[in-house]
């Protein structure tokens, strides 16, 4: 019986500590904070900025959450369809950009540009991340960036199939569920409430958007200095 009581006691007192664990656990995640980064892709300073963003994530992953929220910058009537006067205007506009961020911007993209049946818009490839959210949420981020590489570097149209098929099979996601699903009226009710989301928290791409307390708090809005960011996460932790 002395023994039994022992044994109990022990056991008793494990079970105390695993629980006392779990809530430790428990406590640490619901306060830890999250970053969300908003943005387009078809919005370049996103596409220049996403070195920027990678950093923090590799530098802060353990003191924050991140999340991928898509913008919607350019959907229906307001996205521009190819032509010359837009490819002019890309061609004005880019090499700012790129020089500001060390992206590269190839004239596969402004040779895009000039094709009159393609429209840029938002809502494809904001699609797309949305479903990637969904089969393969760990890769969101790599997804979002080839994505805008294809766009910006291999001039490649965000309204077929087989350009986000070169980039499934580069990340090894299986292609057959995004077939299915990608432009289907459930997940574009899901981009269209994500565009909502996001519309909420900035007007302004790319954004970078603190979460802490059930607070919401802008801390970058359009492309940011990579070394000012990191001072800032640094003094939040």
């Amino acid at each position: 019986m002395i023994k039994l009581t022992n044994y109990s006691t022990i056991i008793l007192i494990l079970l105390q500590f695993q629980a006392y664990a779990q809530f430790e656990r428990k406590t640490k995640e619901e306060k830890k904070m999250k970053i969300i980064y908003i943005m387009d892709p078809q919005c370049g300073w996103c596409y220049g900025n996403s070195q920027n963003v990678t950093a923090l994530q590799d530098q802060f992953k353990n003191e924050f959450d991140f999340e991928l929220q898509v913008g919607g910058m350019w959907l229906g009537q307001a996205a521009p369809v190819g032509g010359d006067q837009l490819s002019q205007f890309l061609q004005d506009h880019a090499p700012r950009m790129a020089a500001t961020t060390g992206a590269r911007v190839d004239t596969r993209y402004y040779e895009l540009a000039k094709d009159s049946t393609y429209t840029f818009s938002s809502l494809e490839p904001s699609a797309a991340i949305e479903l990637i959210k969904e089969i393969a949420p760990n890769k969101v981020f790599s997804f979002a960036k080839k994505v805008q590489e294809a766009l910006f570097v291999g001039g490649k149209r965000l309204d077929e199939k087989e350009t986000y098929h070169q980039i499934l099979k580069s990340l090894s996601i299986d292609i057959k569920p995004f077939d299915h699903q990608w432009m289907g009226a459930e997940n574009i009710k899901n981009t269209t409430a994500a565009f909502a989301s996001a519309g909420q928290l900035t007007k302004s791409y790319p954004s970078l958007v603190l979460t802490r307390d059930g607070n919401t708090e802008i801390i970058g809005a359009g492309y940011f200095n990579k070394e000012a960011m990191i001072q800032k996460l640094t003094a939040l932790k």
